[in-house]
């Protein structure tokens, strides 16, 4: 078994309500997160967001099973399982507080593959999934940025 970590980071001026808002808003993302304007978010759990939560991203033939299984006021993380290729991972994002009242966002991912998996991916894949984490990164931080210190009321569920 092989295993990538793929690490990105940002600075922001949103407190950390405001990005969960966004992140946590887990049907919105192909609105804002680049790479998915064609999948399509699947809710599996009622009600609002937390921990256990589950819910699928589907493409045409590709689609990742998540769950949350960090859910705080500083940090969110989710496991996944993802159908083709055949892969298992987690992703984390974290607010820390900085003195000047701006916060680091941090984005930590690893992916766990296969031997044979891993050595076609990192031929291929690699560089794409590190871009993809700073991409995300930066439209997220577009997305909260934009919303301001304002957290939109989600409706109860």
């Amino acid at each position: 078994m092989a295993r990538y970590e793929i690490h990105a980071a940002t600075i922001i001026t949103a407190p950390p309500a405001v990005v969960w808002s966004v992140l946590d808003d887990f049907g919105g993302w192909p609105g804002w997160m680049p790479s998915m304007q064609n999948v399509r978010v699947e809710l599996l759990s009622p009600g609002v967001p937390g921990l256990g939560y589950r819910f699928r991203i589907r493409g045409r033939i590709v689609y990742a099973d998540l769950e949350v299984t960090t859910f705080t006021a500083q940090e969110r993380a989710t496991r996944f399982r993802l159908n083709l290729p055949p892969l298992t991972g987690a992703n984390q994002c974290r607010v820390i507080p900085l003195d000047d009242g701006r916060y680091r966002l941090e984005r930590q991912d690893h992916i766990d593959m296969p031997g044979p998996i891993a050595s076609f991916l990192d031929a291929t894949q690699r560089a794409r999934f590190e871009r993809l984490a700073a991409e995300f990164l930066q439209a997220l931080k577009q997305t909260v940025e934009a919303r301001g210190t304002h957290v939109p009321n989600r409706p109860a569920s």
